[in-house]
């Protein structure tokens, strides 16, 4: 585990091949262990149950990059490695045989995590989680890969903003008027002018999804996004654009996870950054 701290912020973050998360959903690198902002937790457990091998056993900021199919049928997950899946059959939901896991190493400073992994043939992808001053921290992204590259990323953010319940007072907050479609026709949660809000708490048992939130009368959105409970509150960024934002919210969390492109030739470097700000109002 490695321990952070600084600017009233203290992050344990789980090393990659430390067993905690074994899955081959998310990005094995810098999974959140605990986010303490000012003595309230703000990234713990989210789960009723926990497996390692559970496909979403992650808190915290968490990461998913769309399946790349192999010429020879296999599956190639960044921040995992190759699958042996194929992409007529590939559900994220499930668990499959990691073939290979590369090569990863972990450091840390007191202030700053850098996460590599090497994965020959394939990529050499970089993760840097900074602590900053005034409540926040940045996730940096340096991605390199070694063949044509077509994919894209989301994080998840599994926050919890110090609490397990989610309703009227979770509320979440775009710069713009945001549209989309809903999974289904919901009582419990819709949008606004400037946002979504929850008219009443999720049931147990109950969730919400819309899948493509964007920028009303436009095509994506900018990469911008903010969580209030109560008087905490988290404001998300980032130095690229999303071409959407999916929320998905059961009783205990509501997640927002902005989508965006990653396209590169061999041997260049894809470079992005996540800044969070986290406020007590």
């Amino acid at each position: 585990m490695i321990q952070l701290s600084h600017s009233g912020l203290c992050l344990s973050l789980h090393l990659p091949q430390d067993g905690f998360y074994e899955g081959t959903r998310f990005d094995r690198s810098g999974v959140f262990g605990s986010l303490l902002f000012r003595g309230t937790e703000l990234c713990g457990p989210w789960f009723t149950s926990y497996s390692p091998t559970m496909h979403d056993a992650v808190q915290g900021p968490a990461e998913e990059f769309s399946p790349v199919g192999l010429p020879d049928g296999r599956i190639l997950k960044i921040g995992v490695g190759v699958l042996k899946a194929d992409m007529e059959t590939y559900d994220r939901f499930c668990l499959y045989p990691l073939l290979d896991g590369g090569q990863w190493t972990a450091e840390a400073d007191g202030r700053q995590a850098r996460f590599l992994h090497r994965l020959e043939g394939f990529y050499r992808y970089e993760k840097v989680i900074r602590l900053q001053d005034g409540g926040r921290f940045s996730i940096g992204h340096a991605l390199t890969p070694e063949f044509p590259l077509e994919a894209d990323v989301y994080n998840h953010n599994f926050f919890t903003l110090g609490k397990l319940a989610v309703g009227p007072s979770r509320e979440i907050d775009f710069p713009f008027e945001p549209e989309g479609d809903w999974r289904a026709v919901y009582d419990s949660v819709g949008f606004t002018a400037g946002g979504i809000r929850f008219s009443r708490p999720i049931k147990e048992g109950e969730s919400v999804y819309t899948g493509n939130i964007h920028q009303k009368g436009k095509d994506g959105m900018p990469y911008e996004l903010s969580l209030r409970e109560g008087r905490l509150s988290v404001h998300i960024q980032a130095d690229v654009p999303a071409f959407k934002t999916v929320l998905w919210a059961n009783h205990r969390i509501a997640c927002l996870e902005p989508y965006n492109k990653l396209e590169a030739r061999p041997g260049e470097t894809l470079r992005w950054t996540l800044q969070y700000t986290l406020q007590e109002i």
